[in-house]
């Protein structure tokens, strides 16, 4: 069941959204309940699979974890909230009158080059926020690093974002779908890759998704994305893996994990627990950050 699992779970994953989206479309049902009830009836899915076939039992969610884990998400719900719901429904309305940069072409195509746009600006977002230097570069880790804190990875950490962060990179999202006019399909199907690819991509669950890694960012990408060694740490892309192969940061080790997840010298930083003095660090002046740190490592 396990090997079954991590060679076909992933594929159908994939398959269901695609799936949804035709019937959706073919019985006229509303989409934005389509893509609720298929999110939910995932989550507890894959929820129950994570809890009986982990990838690594030391990554598994604990209710210290789970308790930290509610605190990020009731933070991240109250301020980005408002911001996501209107930033989308004004990406509907525009696409009710057809207008946009790439408005009225095929479906398939509004979406591939949707994807390619957002994950261009999101791709060198999220590299500068890692490799950026300077008072801004240092800005943008202590803005990211409240996600790279946490020392496992599974399905529910992935909430633990700095709201700055999040609001960031809906700005990107939505920025991208409100410029291109794309309709309110393609901004379904849209999300509903990004809902899949945000999810699966911390699942801690030994994924083979072999080919598709060239495709799509999953489990086995993103897992070394949040390694604390800083050479492994790359694969910054959020939902397909395009840029990465581009730009030389494509990390794909087959059948292995990270030795160690989060970041080096945790003792500068306050832990994932701490909600309060995580929210601060973009105030506050944090002594370096992980390129820094790479470097200073390398000299000794």
């Amino acid at each position: 069941m396990k090997k079954l699992i991590s060679c076909a779970l992933y594929p159908i994953l994939l398959i269901s959204v695609f799936a949804s989206f035709y019937f959706a479309g073919h019985f006229n049902w509303d989409l934005a309940i389509v893509l609720a009830v298929m999110s939910g009836i995932r989550f507890w899915m894959c929820l129950a699979i994570e809890f009986l076939y982990p990838c690594k039992e030391n990554w598994k969610m604990t209710w210290k974890s789970f308790r930290r884990d509610l605190k990020w998400m009731a933070t991240n719900l109250v301020t980005i909230g408002l911001i996501k719901l209107a930033m989308m429904m004004l990406a509907i309305d525009l696409s009710r009158y057809n207008t946009g940069l790439i408005a009225g072409l095929p479906l398939l195509l509004e979406v591939m080059i949707c994807l390619l746009v957002y994950e261009f600006f999101q791709y060198w977002y999220h590299r500068y926020s890692h490799e950026g230097r300077g008072q801004l570069g240092a800005w943008f880790w202590r803005v990211h690093v409240a996600h790279h804190l946490p020392d496992k990875v599974y399905i529910l950490m992935h909430v633990v974002f700095h709201p700055i962060n999040m609001i960031l990179s809906l700005i990107i999202i939505q920025g991208t779908l409100v410029l291109s006019g794309i309709t309110a399909e393609s901004i379904f199907l849209f999300n509903a890759l990004m809902a899949l690819q945000g999810f699966i991509s911390h699942y801690n669950v030994a994924i083979k998704a072999g080919f598709l890694n060239y495709i799509f960012i999953g489990t086995e990408l993103h897992r070394y994305h949040h390694s604390a060694e800083m050479v492994e740490a790359k694969n910054y892309g959020s939902v397909i893996s395009f840029w990465d192969i581009v730009f030389g940061t494509f990390n794909y080790k087959p059948d292995s994990v990270p030795h160690r997840l989060g970041v080096n010298n945790i003792d500068i930083y306050p832990k994932s627990d701490e909600l309060l003095k995580v929210l601060k660090l973009p105030f506050v002046n944090t002594p370096t950050k992980p390129s820094v740190l790479a470097s200073e490592s390398n000299q000794a």
